[in-house]
Formats: structure tokens, sequence, C-alpha cells
């Protein structure tokens, strides 16, 4: 069974946790319209997030670890980022393997999935793994996506699946220890750079000899302009195409109204039209 793995920011360190919730019950219904029923949803948070989907195998985890920052800003210290994401993601993993997942898909919650991931990972028990090379990019609000046809693991972090066992997380991993106690007992490598950055795993493991394969398809669509990511001018130069009923099948992505559309590109041009005045 493929375990899907996220994490929520804490409280504390959001924009606005409404718009964290709203982005999070988007992700939730894209992952759970996998073609393959027998999968399982592993999300690990501070504050219960509110979320309108009923599906049981969706599973809430909540830790009880500081806010990585104490400033009420989205733009935390990136070490203190990854090491706040990187012992939930080892929670959230424990839990997965709990609830009988043998491979882990790490997720962000403000991306949208393909729905035959859970149906390749299923169909290839004992892999090592693969990665998503390939995948789009979408900025909220617009009727366009625009491919991303190299490196696109390299850029996003919903893009990997792991084989649990190769990902280093020992046994009594759990909710209730502290995130010093699951650095010591995973190790500052694995919980910073593999688990905080959550991409990288076929660099990592092929010289253990564990080789993981590229995907046949996009594994995601990176959606950004959300407010609560920092994706710097991604779409620069990047040909733009039109949401089709493919990409809507594939990530339950559906293009937005004419009004929706045309007021996203109103609010963008009065931002880039703001930035040169101020510059």
């Amino acid at each position: 069974m493929l375990g899907f793995v996220t994490t929520v920011r804490h409280p504390l360190n959001s924009t606005s946790y409404d718009r964290v919730e709203r982005l999070l019950e988007a992700t939730l219904r894209s992952v759970c319209r996998q073609s393959d029923p027998d999968f399982c949803v592993v999300v690990v948070h501070n504050q219960l997030p509110k979320v309108e989907l009923a599906d049981n195998r969706v599973h809430f985890v909540q830790v009880g670890f500081p806010a990585p920052s104490e400033e009420r800003t989205s733009r935390i210290d990136f070490s203190a980022h990854l090491r706040d994401k990187g012992t939930k993601y080892a929670v959230g993993i424990a839990t997965a393997q709990e609830l009988g997942a043998d491979h882990i898909m790490f997720f962000d919650a403000d991306d949208l999935l393909h729905n035959g991931l859970a149906k390749w990972s299923n169909e290839h028990p004992g892999h090592a793994g693969w990665y998503s090379p390939t995948g789009f990019i979408h900025t909220v609000g617009t009727s366009h996506v625009q491919f991303v046809p190299l490196d696109f693991h390299r850029k996003n972090g919903s893009t990997s699946i792991v084989r649990l066992d190769l990902l280093g997380i020992p046994n009594g991993i759990s909710r209730s220890l502290s995130q010093d106690d699951i650095v010591r007992q995973v190790g500052v490598h694995t919980i910073d750079e593999m688990m905080g950055r959550h991409g990288g795993w076929q660099d990592f493991l092929a010289p253990q000899g564990h080789f993981m394969e590229p995907l046949p398809f996009p594994a995601a669509i990176w959606e950004i302009g959300t407010g609560e990511n920092h994706s710097g001018n991604l779409v620069s130069g990047r040909a733009a195409t039109r949401i089709d009923d493919q990409i809507t099948e594939d990530f339950g992505l559906a293009p937005p109204s004419f009004v929706s559309a045309t007021r996203r590109r109103l609010a963008v041009t009065a931002k880039r039209l703001l930035l040169r005045v101020r510059n």
C-alpha cells in the first residue's frame, strides 16, 4: 500500500491559517482521487486543520512541537523550517507504517497529485522507488499550466515515492516524542536534509545499491501564488497551455471561471505595476 504523507506548518508561522486549510483541503481532494483505492494519507500538524473531507483513509496526527519561529510570519529561518518539517515527516512515516504502507510518497500541502500514483506503486511491490523528472506549475486562479520537462524533482518536493524500509526511520518513533528525541534517534542528516527537503532520495540511495527510477507520467502540479509559499519567478519563459480535460482528469484541477481568471490577471498586473513604481 502506498502511504501519502504531508506536514502542515505551525499556525503561528502562516500568513493565514484559514488559507492553509483551504489549500490542504484542495490537495487532499486531489490525492484521494486515486484510481487504486488501496492507499492511506497521513497529515501531521500542530493544530487540527478544518477540512470538509470525509474519507477514512485520511489520518490526522497532532504533535506538540513548538513553533519554529516566535515571529508571526511565514518567512522563517530555513534551517528551523527543515527541522520542523523533517521531524513531522518522521512521525508521519511511522504512522503510515502502522497503517500498513510499504511505500511512502512525500507531498506538500499546496500541490495536486496524479491519480495514478497508488496504482503504479501498488503494482510494483519491493521496488526501491520512483521520482518525477517532469511536472506542471500552476499559478492559482489562472486557466493555464506550464509544463516542466526536466528536473522537476529537483525543484518540487511532491515528486518522490520511496520504499519505507529505506527511509531510515527506526521503530519507536511516535507523536509523543520531542523533536530533540526524534533527531537523536533518526539522525540530523536524515531529518534536516532528507526529510526536511524531502527530495534527492534517488541520489542518496543509489550509492547504497538502491536505484529509484523516473515515473512514466508527471506526478504533480505545483501550485504557486498561494500567499503561503515563496516560489520565486518560476513561470517566466515557460510555455503555457490551457487546463484541458486530461489535466482535470489526472489531477482534479478544473479551469477557473472567466470572471475568476480575469480578476487574477488584473491582480497580477496591478502587483507588477506597483513593484515598478516602488523601484
